[in-house]
Order: structure tokens, then C-alpha cells, then sequence
């Protein structure tokens, strides 16, 4: 584990926003805090930034015990928070060029974020030209920088329009696929379902265990059919005995088996029924 947090705990007055908060990050993992507003996700978010202070509890980063201001927490990690801001009447390399003379970045790195962020030809547009989702890419552009080993995003689909999350998902991946450890928070349980490797549910200050989605699957007796046919297809499962039939939505048929090949099950019971497509349903609701 890259991350480690142990008993976090976070008082507002008489309120608990944060009660014994306890999970671990793998590495080069994409990692989803999940929650509903109020959950404490937000507040935990604000920790390891140092945007909170007067918290209790432990972290170990590579099983060494981070201390409050540590310079890992800036050298280390890379945040975007909340809405990033910028001089809106510069371009965004110059923005970018303003914040590596103030960090003490290399100048060089800018035209690598950008074009991993893929906002290279728009580097010299002003950023006031910028749609909100092109804001957000530049505000993680901002965050890798000086090349952070994790990447801490809050929310980082809240938002963007369909265009704008898709471009989030195929950024965010593409940073994994480069070594990095990516943690996001997200009220949206398909955010998880999409992009997480990982995750832990928050609720009412507490979280559960660090579940891996792969693990999540495996457990799961749930699978999702896409057909052409949906009536006639959930005629064919009822009358079967090794599939029961839960819901359905459009073409998209939920069954319940505890077949062993369930694919090949499925070919023989739905003989002649155009299958568009046969996945397994993660059923992440049961952890709220």
C-alpha cells in the first residue's frame, strides 16, 4: 500500500465529521472516496492539503508516518481540491509558467502537462476562454507540475457536462497508465463503477473497508444482459432453472446465477436471441 490512513478523526465544535477513519491506498491505483453529501468526504479531502489542520489520527505514505506540514504532503502529492482559479485574462501556459517560478518548477514541464491534460493547442488561448471542463484539465495540469507521485481530486467530475466527463475518465486513466496513484472523491456511484480500481463508501463520518472493484465483481452473482429482445428474453429466463430475473431498463436485462459459466449457460438458455453484450453487474449500492 502506497497510503495508509489509521483512526482520523475530525470534530467541528460538538459535531463529528470524521469518526475512526480507516483505509488503505494501493499503488498506481485509481482509488474512489464515495459518498453522499454530508458524508465527511469533503472534509477528508481537505486533510492531506493542509486546508484542515486540528485533525487526530495517523498517515503512512510508503509505511513511513507522515507529520503535519511534512514537505512530502507538497513534494509528493498533487491536489485539486475545489474549482481551481487562475488569471482568467492570461493563457494558460502563462498561467502555468507563473505557478513553476513560484514553485521552483523546471519550465520545461509545462508543455509536458499540457499536452497530457491535451490542452496543448489551446496553450496560448486566455484561460476566460475556457470551457469549465478545459478549467478543471488545467487545474490537474497545475497539480502535476512537479510531477506528484499521487494525485488527490475532489470531485473532479462535478460539473462537467457528458463531453467534459468522458475527457476527465480518459485523462484520469491515462494517469494510471503512467504510474500514478490517482485518489478521487465522488457522490456518483458510476464514477467508482467506470474509473476506480478501488474504493471505500463513506456514510455519516465512518467508511467501510477498501473494497477492490475486481474482488467486488468476483463476489457478485449479478450480471447485466444487453439484448435485442427484452420480453422474449426475460420469458427464457424465468423459465429457467439456473437463472432468476431481477429487473430491466431499455434493452438491459439484470439476472442472478450462481452458474459457474454463466456465459455458456446463458448461449444455451437464450438459443437464437440477438445478445448485444453480457457483463457483470458490480452491485455497488450494497456498501451505502
Amino acid at each position: 500500500m502506497i497510503l495508509e490512513f489509521k483512526n482520523i478523526v475530525k470534530n467541528y465544535n460538538q459535531v463529528e465529521a470524521l469518526k475512526d477513519i480507516s483505509f488503505s491506498i494501493p499503488e498506481n491505483s485509481i482509488f474512489g472516496i464515495l459518498g453522499a453529501n454530508g458524508s465527511g468526504k469533503s472534509t477528508f479531502m481537505k486533510i492531506l492539503p493542509g486546508l484542515i489542520y486540528d485533525w487526530s489520527g495517523k498517515i503512512f505514505y510508503k509505511e513511513k508516518l507522515i507529520q503535519k506540514n511534512d514537505m512530502i504532503l507538497k513534494q509528493e502529492f498533487g491536489y485539486l481540491i475545489e474549482a481551481p482559479t487562475f488569471y482568467e485574462y492570461l493563457s494558460a501556459k502563462k498561467n502555468l509558467e507563473i505557478l513553476a517560478r513560484i514553485s521552483n518548477v523546471n519550465s520545461s514541464r509545462i508543455d509536458e502537462v499540457l499536452e497530457l491534460v491535451e490542452l496543448s493547442h489551446r496553450s496560448k488561448d486566455k484561460v476566460s476562454a475556457y470551457s469549465y471542463g478545459m478549467k478543471q484539465r488545467l487545474g490537474i495540469a497545475q497539480a502535476l507540475l512537479h510531477n506528484p507521485k499521487i494525485l488527490i481530486l475532489d470531485e473532479p467530475n462535478n460539473g462537467l457536462d457528458p463531453n467534459g466527463i468522458n475527457d476527465m475518465i480518459r485523462l484520469i486513466k491515462n494517469l494510471k497508465m503512467q504510474g500514478k496513484t490517482i485518489c478521487l472523491s465522488t457522490h456518483n456511484l458510476k464514477d467508482v463503477e467506470e474509473l476506480c480500481t478501488d474504493f471505500t463508501v463513506f456514510k455519516d463520518g465512518y467508511c467501510s473497508n477498501s473494497v477492490s472493484l475486481n474482488s467486488q465483481l468476483n463476489k457478485s452473482k449479478k450480471w447485466i444482459i444487453t439484448v435485442k429482445n427484452p420480453e422474449l428474453v426475460i420469458d427464457k429466463i424465468n423459465q429457467s432453472d439456473e437463472f432468476s430475473y431481477i429487473s430491466s431498463f431499455n434493452n438491459n436485462i439484470i439476472i442472478e446465477t450462481n452458474s459457474k459459466n454463466t456465459i455458456k449457460s446463458l448461449n444455451v438458455v437464450l438459443e437464437n436471441e440477438e445478445i448485444y453484450k453480457i457483463s457483470k453487474d458490480s452491485n455497488l449500492i450494497e456498501y451505502f
